[in-house]
């Protein structure tokens, strides 16, 4: 009876000795080479996708959209792996899973899912409200053209990161009032892979995300840069330049129509004139 006692003992003692999967530690180097893994995957299926463009959009301004997604997906992760870890800590009734990696999966599968259409909804509200207001700055998402370029693009990080925070604080609150079913599921699915806490880590964060992150950054670029009506304007020659401009007949974002046809050159309005009177960028 000792003996069985001693076996039981022994049993539950090897189980909280039981190494836990972390998604992120500063004690295991592991760990933050799959961060950096995670981020050159991402940023690589973003150059392929330029590849596939047609028309192409110029690398200046494919490199402010996707400056907007690698800001706007490392925000993103770290408070992927916040609410990972608040989870796992705050499982509601009976079930715990204190399984990180474990969260973070079934995290990432709410997030390019339900997340996503959420966030495809914000920024059809958000372009809606840009126009209704005149927003000149987010009217036009994806196009930096003239002086005000940059502060352009400013404002459409910021409205980015407004609407992903927005979002995760909706799926943090979903995944906690769901959190008990949530943790069977993830304690069942994940069982299997918690002998070897690095593979589990690398599955979770490259191979079973891997293609819901490509599908996720691919659909988000599409309502991120600029539309097929100003892909032309921008692909002449019209992106922001302090000196590129000078002597050319810009319109300024304050005069633009709703339309945009503005920037593929059908009309022209020159900097403190008014809307009917051409002018030069001096």
């Amino acid at each position: 009876m000792a003996e069985g006692e001693r076996d039981i003992d022994d049993f539950y003692s090897e189980y909280e000795e039981r190494e836990v999967c972390s998604i992120y530690s500063t004690e295991d180097w592991f760990t933050s080479f799959v961060q950096g893994l995670l981020a050159v995957l991402g940023l690589a299926s973003l150059w392929i996708k330029r590849q596939q463009e047609k028309p192409r959009r110029k690398f200046l301004t494919w490199f402010l959209d996707v400056s907007k997604q690698a800001f706007g997906a490392c925000y993103a992760h770290v408070l992927n792996m916040v609410i990972s870890a608040v989870i796992a800590d705050n499982v509601r009734g009976s079930q715990t899973l204190d399984d990180e990696c474990a969260w973070y999966a079934i995290n990432y599968v709410i997030d390019t899912t339900l997340g996503l259409l959420i966030t495809i909804v914000f920024l059809d509200w958000l372009e809606k409200l840009a126009n209704y207001f005149n927003w000149v700055a987010l009217k036009n998402s994806g196009v930096y053209v003239g002086r005000e370029g940059l502060c352009h693009w400013a404002w459409q990080m910021t409205s980015w990161i407004i609407i992903l925070t927005l979002v995760k604080a909706i799926i943090c609150v979903v995944m906690y009032v769901f959190s008990s079913p949530l943790a069977w599921v993830g304690g069942v699915m994940f069982a299997p892979l918690a002998e070897n806490i690095r593979f589990e880590l690398l599955f979770v964060m490259i191979f079973f995300p891997g293609v819901l992150n490509i599908v996720y950054f691919w659909i988000t670029d599409s309502y991120l840069k600029a539309g097929i009506e100003h892909d032309e304007g921008q692909n002449a020659g019209k992106e922001m330049s302090p000196t590129s401009n000078v002597g050319e007949t810009v319109t300024p974002y304050s005069q633009m129509a709703a339309s945009g046809d503005e920037l593929n050159g059908s009309e022209a309005i020159g900097y403190g004139t008014t809307p009917t009177t051409a002018g030069t960028l001096v």
